[in-house]
């Protein structure tokens, strides 16, 4: 049985923790969409007195104004005698509490009567608006003006309502009015605070209701963290024993291999031996060889998993390297009739395991004769580039479909074509060559077509001087 790795104390102490930040997230939210639906509101409330107030001007110009105003009011500027008629039946009629300032607008938007009389003659200022009154629609907006009785850029709710003759369609102007915002405001206020107080008492109530739901779901999450840091130490305890069983058998194997392939070569030394007992012979030590390969490789996994793996750093000739890698794989190639060819430049030497990269090369010419057809072409190429060596294995073989091109570089993969051709391996190759290649600060990376074949590039930097992380490192 696995210890909780939480102890009762610390439990107790994070609970009432987690409680308050969900609590304050809660109230944040809360918090939030209140204010969201306070503004929403405020501004229906707000829109909804502009409209109060312009309904209203509009009443009092058709109830008090339309019939008293003549046609020529509305063309030019008025006279002097006008103008004072026009200020009694404004001052006695209109200029009631909260209407601070009357225009009178013609059809061409020159203002011919206003109650602050240094405005007559001057143009309306806003034609498009202007337009839409003479069709026949009232508009109403928020401005900024002196009035007539001194007061100094007053808010005011300016509102222009059409004019129409009896029996006609067209408006034949416009009378504008300005009403104190403050009015208003006032009826902005009166509906705005029972509806804040509302909303509040509404969010508090939601709050309050939500907290023993809060409650209930940390206790979960706590006893759910609890559960699954167990479970993660368990599994790290099983990893860590896999890790250990695959490095000791991996170990304990490699001496009997290494001794059965002994005892078969001291065998196939004997002059008795018939050509069948020779062939019995030489399957047991192909068979044994890809057993302890295989073993090798796990033992290498296993290695670097547990951060064993040492490597030993000494100046390297890549195009020596390269060199030999190809000489050797040259019989290979000659058996499946495969051309290979090897194309180097002198390199500077890099700061690198001589075996291990040479265990890299062989992997990724090795793959390269395997997957590739009787009659094909495998080039290896030496270059430098951008401060880097590129080691390129381009071959003409089978190539892969771009879903698995991802998954090649995993341990224990196989491509379907060599499943289905029943190619040997065992997917470790490619996981070797990217650990061996990462550990020396480089990469390795693959383009592939399918039907056309496959390229494999290493790069590896000329100037390197210490090792990158291992994999284990890369990955926290």
């Amino acid at each position: 049985m696995v210890d909780s790795p939480y102890p009762a104390t610390g439990s107790a102490e994070r609970q009432p923790r987690l409680v308050l930040r969900f609590a304050l997230y809660a109230g944040a939210v809360l918090l939030a969409a209140g204010l969201a639906i306070a503004w929403l509101v405020n501004r229906e409330v707000a829109s909804r007195a502009e409209r109060t107030v312009e309904q209203q001007a509009a009443a009092a110009v058709n109830a008090n104004l339309r019939a008293r105003l003549d046609a020529g009011d509305f063309r030019a500027p008025v006279s002097r005698d006008r103008r004072a008629a026009l200020d009694t039946l404004f001052r006695r009629s209109i200029l009631i509490p909260g209407v601070v300032g009357g225009r009178v607008i013609g059809p061409t938007g020159t203002i011919t009567y206003a109650a602050n009389h240094d405005a007559i003659g001057d143009l309306a200022p806003d034609e498009a608006t202007l337009r839409q009154v003479l069709a026949g629609d009232t508009s109403r907006r928020v401005a900024r003006m002196d009035t007539w009785r001194g007061q100094k850029n007053l808010e005011v709710l300016r509102v222009i309502v059409p004019v129409r003759q009896a029996g006609k369609s067209h408006a034949i102007g416009a009378v504008e009015l300005d009403q104190d915002y403050r009015a208003v405001a006032v009826t902005i206020g009166d509906a705005r605070w029972p509806l804040a107080v509302i909303l509040g008492l509404a969010l508090v109530a939601l709050y309050v209701s939500l907290f023993p739901i809060l409650r209930r779901v940390t206790r979960e999450l706590e006893a759910r963290n609890r559960q699954l840091a167990g479970q993660n130490d368990r599994l790290r305890q099983l990893d860590a024993l896999k890790d250990e069983f695959v490095a000791l058998v991996s170990h304990e194997l490699r001496t009997p291999l290494t001794s059965i392939r002994g005892y078969v070569d001291l065998l196939q030394d004997d002059a008795t031996l018939t050509d069948e007992q020779r062939r019995f012979l030489g399957i047991v030590d192909r068979n044994a060889g890809r057993l302890l390969d295989l073993v090798s490789d796990l033992l290498f996994l296993a290695q670097i998993d547990a951060g064993r793996m040492t490597f030993e750093l000494q100046p390297v000739s890549l195009e020596a390297l390269v060199r030999e890698c190809v000489e050797s794989s040259l019989p290979a190639a000659a058996a499946k009739r495969i051309e290979l060819q090897v194309h180097t430049e002198p390199l500077p030497d890099v700061d690198g395991d001589p075996a291990r990269l040479a265990q890299v090369l062989d992997n990724l010419v090795s793959n390269a004769l395997k997957f590739t057809p009787q009659g094909g072409r495998v080039d290896v190429r030496l270059v430098a580039a951008g401060g880097s060596a590129v080691i390129e294995v381009q071959d003409t073989g089978h190539g892969l479909a771009e879903e698995e091109q991802v998954q090649l570089f995993e341990r224990f993969f196989r491509s379907s074509r060599a499943a289905e051709e029943a190619i040997p391996g065992t997917g470790l190759g490619l996981a070797i060559a990217k650990t061996i290649v990462e550990r020396h600060g480089g990469r390795i990376a693959l383009e592939s077509v399918v039907n056309a074949g496959t390229t494999v590039r290493v790069e590896l930097p000329l100037s390197q001087r210490t090792f990158g992380p291992a994999p284990q490192e890369l990955a926290a």
